[in-house]
């Protein structure tokens, strides 16, 4: 595992993503929208095999320079509906801030036919509030949040060159949408204004 040389409120998470896998046993993770390969970086472990993906030249070009190429890192340009693998053959999927950039209903349905029975599906993702209850959620979290952000110095996607979209679906898309496509998934809001998905399959 390498340590993180930034703080952001994606990479708030990557913890517990890596505590997820862990208890998985995971071996084969794709991490569909890596962007420069921090996650990579920080999933690496014995016995892993690490597949980055993600649409942007620029930012793939990034991740191969900071890690190279191996039989545990794998890097490839690509969106993940053209990403090509045998069905039920990895172990887990993760999207952190890259589902709102996709189909994420498609990318839902791909994810869990590349996963084997028992495979693991993560995302982090973004959402805006969809009525009272989240508007409530989103102004308890404004102030700790901001204080975690001044404290830890929080480095934004865009000052890290990363692809950036603020077009998010309301919070209660992403519910019906879970709901629908993957039974029995737990999904949580995060302090970050995020939210935490976990599935298995």
């Amino acid at each position: 595992m390498e340590k993180l040389s930034f703080w952001n409120h994606n990479a708030a998470y990557y913890p517990w993503i890596k505590k997820a896998l862990d208890r998985s046993g995971a071996g084969k993770i794709l991490d569909a929208g890596c962007g420069e390969g921090a996650l990579v970086r920080y999933l690496r472990a014995p016995g892993r095999q690490l597949t980055g993906i993600d649409p942007d030249p620029a930012t793939v070009s990034r991740a191969r320079q900071s890690t190279a190429e191996g039989e545990d890192v794998r890097w490839l340009c690509t969106t993940f509906e053209d990403f090509a693998a045998p069905r039920g053959s990895l172990d887990a999927v993760v999207f952190v801030a890259s589902l709102h950039h996709m189909d994420a209903q498609k990318a839902l349905r791909k994810a869990k036919e590349l996963l084997r029975p028992g495979g693991r599906l993560l995302a982090v993702g973004l959402a805006a509030p969809s009525g009272p209850g989240d508007w409530a959620l989103e102004c308890l979290r404004v102030l700790p949040a901001r204080l975690g952000t001044l404290l830890r110095r929080a480095r934004s996607s865009e000052e890290l060159g990363l692809s950036v979209s603020y077009a998010f679906p309301g919070m209660s898309e992403v519910r019906a949408l879970v709901r629908r496509e993957l039974p029995g998934a737990k999904l949580r809001s995060g302090l970050y204004y995020r939210w935490l998905l976990q599935w298995t399959k």
